[in-house]
């Protein structure tokens, strides 16, 4: 069953249908969906598909050749190999000039590592040979920061060649509940956070059955996939694991600024810079700055926290007991994720009501203006001597209005003294203009709706969002 990537596949077909020369790039971590976007996309195309795995040149070559021959005749076990990459390019040319074909290299950062010289000689073939042809080319890949800087960044032979790019990101709770229609929202949502919204993890659900009951039949399995998917992912794409490996447990554990994961994971603070950018490039973790400071990208407010959904359920509840599932324990694990679930979905929540105003940007019943940021805040109220945190700000375009959101995701409703706070808390900024949003998992208390209707406050459930 194939959901979502609507967008994409509408992209691309409308590139398709110029019936010239087209160039995309798709790319995004390891299980997202890449190659089943691709094979809906060329399922009633000609198409010539290669992936490119861990295996010297030669062999890639051989793999190659094979793909481009059977294309030419399917009626043909032809094995033999072209002599060089160059010949390759050169035969598919050939075909180019003769009909529509799309030509896939999927993982191409494998295929570049062992012939660093493919993305010169693709770029030769794409500036005299493939943009006098129908040709629609596709290069794919997991690794995001080689093909962010070695495909399409300024310093990479193929810069400013691609017509198109998509990057891809995890299934929104749209589209996690497309896909697993008998469950309710809130079980969507729940195992959409869990799952980190990524296709491939998501496709190991059933919505016959409960969500814990979906979280043992996976990451307390250890037959699954889940049961030591981090640990893979991490030997997969970097060197020296066991140090990412303890620099997410920090993180995991509390740890936020760039000294205190250092210390946390007994790293030299100078050397920690490298290894979380390292992982900033994969997606696992991301910085976070608050929203009035994002001008500043060295600001000394940087804090770290582990972005991928899945990577942060993993670490913040199988990782710590791997011994207990490995003996068979499942049910004490169950139980502690029964009883913190409430306080990790937090993030997840507060996540969804910024995507929730940023979808509304253009409802003028909700978003009055437009704001042109829009984040967290975290700073001193000097009035009180104390760090405050704020879930949601965000600034007008002119820099006029300010917005400001609270999230609460218990169930209870949202009090008179939450609000009270976001409105004492919104005077620490001088806006001429203020709109406030309060986001509650259920419902609000009647005092609350009363002063909201009096500061003119939106009142935002879940099942609203």
């Amino acid at each position: 069953m194939f959901v979502g990537r609507e967008k994409e596949l509408t992209s691309l077909t409308e590139h398709y249908q110029t019936n010239k020369f087209q160039f995309a790039v798709i790319y995004g971590r390891r299980r997202i969906g890449k190659t089943a976007l691709i094979n809906k996309f060329v399922q009633d195309k000609k198409v010539i598909y290669f992936t490119a795995i861990e295996e010297n040149a030669n062999d890639n070559l051989q793999r190659f050749s094979k793909a481009i021959r059977h294309f030419i005749n399917p009626q043909i076990n032809d094995d033999s190999s072209f002599a060089s990459f160059e010949q390759a390019f050169q035969e598919i040319g050939e075909v180019a000039k003769k009909e529509r074909v799309v030509l896939v290299i999927d993982e191409y950062p494998y295929l570049a590592q062992v012939y660093p010289a493919v993305s010169s000689m693709l770029q030769s073939y794409i500036d005299h040979v493939y943009s006098e042809t129908n040709m629609f080319l596709i290069l794919c890949g997991s690794s995001m920061s080689f093909m962010e800087y070695q495909v399409l960044g300024y310093k990479s032979p193929l810069y400013g060649r691609r017509t198109v790019q998509y990057k891809l990101h995890p299934f929104t709770l749209k589209e996690t509940q497309e896909l697993l229609p008998n469950y309710s929202k809130m079980d969507a949502f729940e195992i959409n956070s869990i799952m980190g919204g990524i296709p491939k993890y998501l496709s190991l659900v059933s919505d016959q059955v409960d969500v814990m009951t979906n979280v043992k039949n996976t990451f307390l399995n250890t037959d699954s996939i889940l049961f030591e998917e981090p640990n893979n992912l991490l030997k997969q794409e970097l060197r020296d694991p066991a140090t990412y490996n303890s620099i997410i447990n920090a993180i995991a554990a509390g740890a936020s600024k760039l000294s205190k994961i250092a210390t946390k994971a007994h790293l030299a603070s100078g050397a920690i810079s490298t290894y979380l950018q390292n992982l900033i490039s994969l997606g696992i973790i991301a910085k976070k700055i608050p929203v009035t400071e994002q001008d500043k990208p060295n600001s000394k407010k940087t804090l770290y926290y582990i972005k991928d959904g899945m990577f942060r359920f993993w670490y913040t509840f199988i990782s710590k007991n791997i011994s207990l599932i490995e003996m068979g324990y499942s049910e004490p694990v169950i139980e502690q994720i029964k009883q913190q679930l409430s306080v990790f979905l937090g993030p997840s929540f507060e996540e969804l009501s910024q995507e929730y105003l940023w979808d509304h940007m253009m409802d003028k019943e909700i978003v009055p203006e437009y704001f042109r940021r829009l984040g967290y805040w975290w700073g001193t109220d000097q009035r009180i001597k104390q760090k405050v945190e704020m879930d949601v700000v965000g600034i007008s375009m002119d820099d006029s209005a300010g917005f400001f959101g609270e999230c609460k995701w218990k169930n209870e409703p949202i009090s008179r003294s939450i609000l009270e706070t976001l409105i004492s808390r919104s005077n620490l900024f001088n806006y001429p203009k203020k709109y406030y949003y309060l986001f509650s998992k259920v419902s609000f208390t009647d005092s609350c709706k009363q002063l909201a209707q009096e500061v003119n406050c939106h009142l935002i459930t879940f099942e609203q969002m």
